[in-house]
Protein backbone atom coordinates (compact mmCIF):
# COMPACT_ATOMS: atom_id res chain seq x y z
CA UNK A 1 0.00 0.00 0.00
CA UNK A 2 1.02 3.49 -1.02
CA UNK A 3 0.82 5.92 2.82
CA UNK A 4 0.81 9.41 2.57
CA UNK A 5 1.78 10.78 6.12
CA UNK A 6 1.28 14.79 6.82
CA UNK A 7 3.22 15.73 9.41
CA UNK A 8 6.38 13.95 10.27
CA UNK A 9 6.60 14.73 14.23
CA UNK A 10 5.68 12.58 17.15
CA UNK A 11 2.98 10.11 15.83
CA UNK A 12 3.73 10.21 12.49
CA UNK A 13 7.39 9.76 12.46
CA UNK A 14 6.41 6.29 14.53
CA UNK A 15 4.02 5.43 11.91
CA UNK A 16 6.34 5.89 9.29
CA UNK A 17 8.39 3.62 10.45
CA UNK A 18 6.19 1.20 11.66
CA UNK A 19 4.71 0.89 7.99
CA UNK A 20 7.57 0.87 5.99
CA UNK A 21 8.61 -2.07 8.34
CA UNK A 22 5.54 -3.60 6.87
CA UNK A 23 6.23 -3.36 3.66
CA UNK A 24 4.20 -0.11 2.60
CA UNK A 25 5.48 2.08 0.59
CA UNK A 26 5.93 5.33 2.72
CA UNK A 27 5.78 9.26 1.67
CA UNK A 28 5.70 11.78 4.48
CA UNK A 29 5.97 15.91 4.73
CA UNK A 30 7.80 18.24 6.39
CA UNK A 31 8.23 21.88 6.18
CA UNK A 32 11.70 22.18 6.92
CA UNK A 33 14.47 21.20 4.61
CA UNK A 34 16.47 20.69 7.19
CA UNK A 35 14.71 17.06 8.20
CA UNK A 36 15.19 15.56 4.66
CA UNK A 37 18.26 13.22 5.31
CA UNK A 38 16.80 12.03 8.52
CA UNK A 39 13.63 11.42 7.29
CA UNK A 40 14.88 9.86 4.04
CA UNK A 41 16.64 6.95 6.17
CA UNK A 42 12.96 6.43 7.52
CA UNK A 43 10.44 6.85 4.35
CA UNK A 44 10.72 5.83 0.65
CA UNK A 45 10.04 9.66 -0.28
CA UNK A 46 10.25 12.73 1.69
CA UNK A 47 8.63 16.06 0.31
CA UNK A 48 9.35 19.47 1.87
CA UNK A 49 5.92 21.35 2.12
CA UNK A 50 2.63 22.99 4.33
CA UNK A 51 -0.44 22.22 4.24
CA UNK A 52 -1.26 25.36 2.41
CA UNK A 53 0.68 23.95 -0.74
CA UNK A 54 -2.38 23.21 -3.02
CA UNK A 55 -0.16 22.62 -5.84
CA UNK A 56 2.25 19.92 -4.26
CA UNK A 57 -1.23 17.96 -2.37
CA UNK A 58 -2.28 17.65 -5.71
CA UNK A 59 0.71 16.60 -7.47
CA UNK A 60 1.02 14.09 -4.56
CA UNK A 61 -2.00 12.67 -3.89
CA UNK A 62 -2.53 10.87 -7.28
CA UNK A 63 -0.13 8.32 -6.18
CA UNK A 64 -1.53 7.24 -3.06
CA UNK A 65 -3.53 4.93 -1.41
CA UNK A 66 -3.90 5.75 1.89
CA UNK A 67 -3.57 9.08 3.79
CA UNK A 68 -2.69 9.86 7.66
CA UNK A 69 -3.21 13.54 8.66
CA UNK A 70 -1.14 13.49 11.66
CA UNK A 71 -0.24 17.58 11.67
CA UNK A 72 0.97 19.66 14.52
CA UNK A 73 1.55 23.28 14.76
CA UNK A 74 0.33 26.69 15.67
CA UNK A 75 2.92 27.50 18.11
CA UNK A 76 4.55 30.86 17.06
CA UNK A 77 7.35 33.07 18.75
CA UNK A 78 5.83 36.23 20.36
CA UNK A 79 7.87 38.86 22.67
CA UNK A 80 10.36 36.53 23.07
CA UNK A 81 8.53 33.17 23.99
CA UNK A 82 6.89 30.33 22.23
CA UNK A 83 3.07 30.79 22.19
CA UNK A 84 -0.11 29.15 20.60
CA UNK A 85 -1.36 31.34 18.30
CA UNK A 86 -4.98 30.89 17.01
CA UNK A 87 -4.66 31.61 13.46
CA UNK A 88 -1.64 29.22 13.30
CA UNK A 89 -3.61 26.55 14.75
CA UNK A 90 -6.30 26.80 12.78
CA UNK A 91 -4.33 27.37 9.21
CA UNK A 92 -2.30 23.91 10.65
CA UNK A 93 -5.30 21.53 11.19
CA UNK A 94 -8.64 23.33 9.26
CA UNK A 95 -6.02 24.67 6.26
CA UNK A 96 -4.42 21.38 5.52
CA UNK A 97 -8.01 19.63 5.95
CA UNK A 98 -9.41 21.92 3.16
CA UNK A 99 -6.54 21.82 0.86
CA UNK A 100 -6.45 18.07 1.31
CA UNK A 101 -10.09 17.57 0.36
CA UNK A 102 -9.51 19.94 -2.44
CA UNK A 103 -6.41 17.81 -4.19
CA UNK A 104 -8.89 14.40 -3.57
CA UNK A 105 -10.93 15.34 -6.87
CA UNK A 106 -8.66 14.52 -8.82
CA UNK A 107 -7.04 11.48 -6.29
CA UNK A 108 -9.27 8.31 -6.98
CA UNK A 109 -6.69 5.89 -5.71
CA UNK A 110 -7.13 7.25 -2.15
CA UNK A 111 -9.25 4.76 -0.30
CA UNK A 112 -8.35 5.88 3.26
CA UNK A 113 -8.03 8.91 5.34
CA UNK A 114 -7.05 8.75 8.96
CA UNK A 115 -6.91 11.79 11.12
CA UNK A 116 -5.72 11.70 14.88
CA UNK A 117 -7.94 14.39 17.01
CA UNK A 118 -8.82 14.69 19.83
CA UNK A 119 -11.11 14.16 22.97
CA UNK A 120 -10.79 18.18 23.80
CA UNK A 121 -13.38 18.40 20.86
CA UNK A 122 -16.05 17.13 23.56
CA UNK A 123 -15.36 20.62 25.34
CA UNK A 124 -16.86 20.08 28.93
CA UNK A 125 -19.55 16.69 27.28
CA UNK A 126 -22.11 18.52 28.84
CA UNK A 127 -21.06 17.37 31.78
CA UNK A 128 -21.67 13.69 31.42
CA UNK A 129 -20.25 11.12 33.21
CA UNK A 130 -18.93 9.35 30.18
CA UNK A 131 -18.69 10.57 26.78
CA UNK A 132 -19.21 8.57 23.74
CA UNK A 133 -18.71 8.81 19.93
CA UNK A 134 -22.36 9.46 18.83
CA UNK A 135 -22.85 12.57 22.13
CA UNK A 136 -22.51 16.05 20.74
CA UNK A 137 -19.48 18.14 21.27
CA UNK A 138 -19.31 21.42 23.31
CA UNK A 139 -15.93 23.34 22.25
CA UNK A 140 -15.17 25.76 24.61
CA UNK A 141 -12.55 27.38 22.50
CA UNK A 142 -11.01 28.15 19.28
CA UNK A 143 -8.47 25.72 19.50
CA UNK A 144 -11.36 23.02 20.48
CA UNK A 145 -13.38 23.79 17.86
CA UNK A 146 -10.84 23.82 15.30
CA UNK A 147 -10.84 19.92 16.05
CA UNK A 148 -14.43 19.78 15.53
CA UNK A 149 -14.33 21.76 12.14
CA UNK A 150 -11.41 19.34 10.44
CA UNK A 151 -13.28 16.42 11.72
CA UNK A 152 -16.20 17.30 9.91
CA UNK A 153 -13.81 18.59 6.90
CA UNK A 154 -12.79 15.57 6.26
CA UNK A 155 -15.91 12.89 7.19
CA UNK A 156 -17.13 15.21 4.31
CA UNK A 157 -14.49 13.58 1.39
CA UNK A 158 -16.23 10.23 2.79
CA UNK A 159 -17.54 8.17 -0.41
CA UNK A 160 -18.53 4.70 -1.39
CA UNK A 161 -15.06 3.77 -2.43
CA UNK A 162 -13.14 5.80 0.31
CA UNK A 163 -13.31 5.53 4.20
CA UNK A 164 -12.54 8.33 6.79
CA UNK A 165 -11.52 7.16 10.11
CA UNK A 166 -11.46 10.00 13.26
CA UNK A 167 -9.39 8.74 16.26
CA UNK A 168 -10.36 11.28 18.90
CA UNK A 169 -7.29 10.43 21.00
CA UNK A 170 -6.47 11.43 24.66
CA UNK A 171 -3.19 13.00 25.66
CA UNK A 172 -0.31 11.38 24.20
CA UNK A 173 2.39 9.57 25.99
CA UNK A 174 5.26 7.58 25.43
CA UNK A 175 9.22 7.32 25.16
CA UNK A 176 9.97 11.07 25.16
CA UNK A 177 6.63 12.28 26.48
CA UNK A 178 6.44 10.17 29.60
CA UNK A 179 4.01 10.55 31.94
CA UNK A 180 6.73 11.44 34.72
CA UNK A 181 8.23 13.80 32.65
CA UNK A 182 4.57 15.44 32.53
CA UNK A 183 4.16 15.43 35.89
CA UNK A 184 7.66 16.89 36.62
CA UNK A 185 6.74 19.71 34.33
CA UNK A 186 3.70 20.56 35.60
CA UNK A 187 4.61 20.08 39.25
CA UNK A 188 4.76 23.13 42.23
CA UNK A 189 2.96 25.36 39.62
CA UNK A 190 -0.61 26.33 38.50
CA UNK A 191 -1.89 24.70 35.45
CA UNK A 192 -4.79 25.94 33.78
CA UNK A 193 -6.70 22.92 32.98
CA UNK A 194 -9.48 20.74 34.53
CA UNK A 195 -8.02 18.71 37.31
CA UNK A 196 -11.65 16.61 37.56
CA UNK A 197 -11.85 15.98 34.26
CA UNK A 198 -10.52 12.66 33.11
CA UNK A 199 -6.71 11.63 32.46
CA UNK A 200 -7.96 10.53 29.15
CA UNK A 201 -4.41 9.50 28.14
CA UNK A 202 -3.20 6.88 25.57
CA UNK A 203 0.44 5.88 24.33
CA UNK A 204 1.81 6.83 21.15
CA UNK A 205 2.37 3.51 19.57
CA UNK A 206 -1.28 2.55 20.61
CA UNK A 207 -2.22 5.78 18.65
CA UNK A 208 0.13 3.97 15.23
CA UNK A 209 -1.48 0.79 16.18
CA UNK A 210 -5.24 2.16 15.83
CA UNK A 211 -4.39 3.73 12.50
CA UNK A 212 -2.78 0.83 10.84
CA UNK A 213 -5.78 -1.43 12.14
CA UNK A 214 -8.54 1.34 10.51
CA UNK A 215 -6.63 0.90 7.64
CA UNK A 216 -6.35 -3.01 7.64
CA UNK A 217 -10.51 -3.19 9.35
CA UNK A 218 -11.82 -0.18 6.58
CA UNK A 219 -13.31 1.94 9.75
CA UNK A 220 -15.41 4.76 8.92
CA UNK A 221 -16.30 7.44 11.54
CA UNK A 222 -15.30 8.67 14.75
CA UNK A 223 -13.40 6.98 17.33
CA UNK A 224 -12.68 7.56 20.36
CA UNK A 225 -8.88 6.65 21.50
CA UNK A 226 -8.25 6.33 25.28
CA UNK A 227 -6.96 3.09 27.33
CA UNK A 228 -8.33 2.10 30.57
CA UNK A 229 -7.34 4.74 32.84
CA UNK A 230 -10.18 6.43 34.49
CA UNK A 231 -8.41 8.30 37.17
CA UNK A 232 -9.24 12.13 37.16
CA UNK A 233 -5.99 14.18 35.57
CA UNK A 234 -5.57 15.74 39.63
CA UNK A 235 -5.64 11.69 40.91
CA UNK A 236 -3.43 10.30 38.76
CA UNK A 237 -0.70 13.14 38.66
CA UNK A 238 -0.90 13.46 42.06
CA UNK A 239 -0.23 9.49 42.26
CA UNK A 240 3.17 9.95 40.24
CA UNK A 241 3.92 13.41 41.90
CA UNK A 242 3.89 11.23 45.39
CA UNK A 243 5.77 8.31 43.90
CA UNK A 244 8.23 10.51 41.96
CA UNK A 245 9.09 13.26 45.59
CA UNK A 246 7.47 15.96 43.00
CA UNK A 247 5.61 19.26 44.27
CA UNK A 248 1.93 18.78 43.91
CA UNK A 249 0.53 20.47 41.19
CA UNK A 250 -2.45 23.34 41.43
CA UNK A 251 -5.25 23.06 38.68
CA UNK A 252 -6.90 26.35 37.71
CA UNK A 253 -9.26 25.44 34.85
CA UNK A 254 -10.41 28.51 32.67
CA UNK A 255 -13.54 26.28 31.88
CA UNK A 256 -14.67 22.47 32.89
CA UNK A 257 -13.19 19.70 30.76
CA UNK A 258 -14.80 15.90 29.88
CA UNK A 259 -15.29 13.76 32.68
CA UNK A 260 -14.26 10.61 30.76
CA UNK A 261 -14.88 8.96 27.59
CA UNK A 262 -15.70 5.64 26.28
CA UNK A 263 -13.07 3.38 24.68
CA UNK A 264 -16.03 0.78 24.20
CA UNK A 265 -16.50 1.38 20.33
CA UNK A 266 -13.47 0.87 18.97
CA UNK A 267 -12.77 -2.47 21.41
CA UNK A 268 -16.09 -3.75 19.84
CA UNK A 269 -14.61 -2.98 16.71
CA UNK A 270 -11.62 -5.67 17.27
CA UNK A 271 -8.71 -3.21 19.10
CA UNK A 272 -6.89 -4.29 21.62
CA UNK A 273 -4.43 -1.24 23.66
CA UNK A 274 -0.69 -2.65 23.82
CA UNK A 275 -0.49 -0.15 27.06
CA UNK A 276 -4.27 -0.40 28.44
CA UNK A 277 -2.96 0.89 32.30
CA UNK A 278 -0.48 3.28 31.41
CA UNK A 279 2.44 0.93 32.92
CA UNK A 280 4.76 0.43 29.81
CA UNK A 281 5.06 4.52 28.90
CA UNK A 282 9.14 3.95 28.45
CA UNK A 283 8.25 0.85 26.17
CA UNK A 284 8.93 1.04 22.55
CA UNK A 285 5.67 -1.25 21.92
CA UNK A 286 6.62 -0.98 18.01
CA UNK A 287 9.81 -2.67 17.79
CA UNK A 288 8.62 -5.47 20.56
CA UNK A 289 6.05 -6.53 17.33
CA UNK A 290 9.54 -6.40 15.05
CA UNK A 291 9.18 -10.46 15.13
CA UNK A 292 6.07 -10.56 14.28
CA UNK A 293 6.17 -7.86 11.23
CA UNK A 294 9.23 -9.96 10.05
CA UNK A 295 6.77 -12.97 9.72
CA UNK A 296 4.44 -11.43 8.02
CA UNK A 297 6.19 -9.61 5.33
CA UNK A 298 7.76 -13.26 4.78
CA UNK A 299 4.61 -14.50 4.49
CA UNK A 300 3.54 -11.54 1.97
CA UNK A 301 6.74 -11.68 0.32
CA UNK A 302 6.36 -15.20 -0.39
CA UNK A 303 2.42 -15.12 -1.59
CA UNK A 304 3.67 -12.24 -4.03
CA UNK A 305 6.18 -15.01 -5.63
CA UNK A 306 3.12 -17.12 -5.63
CA UNK A 307 0.96 -14.70 -7.38
CA UNK A 308 4.11 -13.75 -10.03
CA UNK A 309 4.20 -17.51 -10.42
CA UNK A 310 0.82 -18.20 -10.95
CA UNK A 311 -0.43 -18.65 -14.88
CA UNK A 312 -3.88 -19.94 -16.24
CA UNK A 313 -2.09 -23.01 -17.36
CA UNK A 314 -1.75 -23.51 -13.15
CA UNK A 315 -5.86 -24.03 -13.38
Amino acid sequence: MRIFIIGCQYTGLTAAKFWKRRGHFVTVTTTRESRVAELSGIADKVIVMRGSDVETMQSVLPEQDAILMSVAGGMIEKDGKVVLDADAYTDTYLGTAKNLVVALENAPSVKYIIFPSSTSAYGDGFGKEIVLEDDKTNPASIFQSVYVETENVLLSAETDTRKVCILRTGNIYGIGRELKTQAKAMSGKTVPLDGEAGAMIVHRDDVVCAADFALENSLSGIFNLVNDVTASKSEFFANICEQENFEKITWSPFGKGVKNVSNAKIKAAGFNFADADATREKEDLIKSMEPSLQAENRQRSAAALRAKAWTPNNL
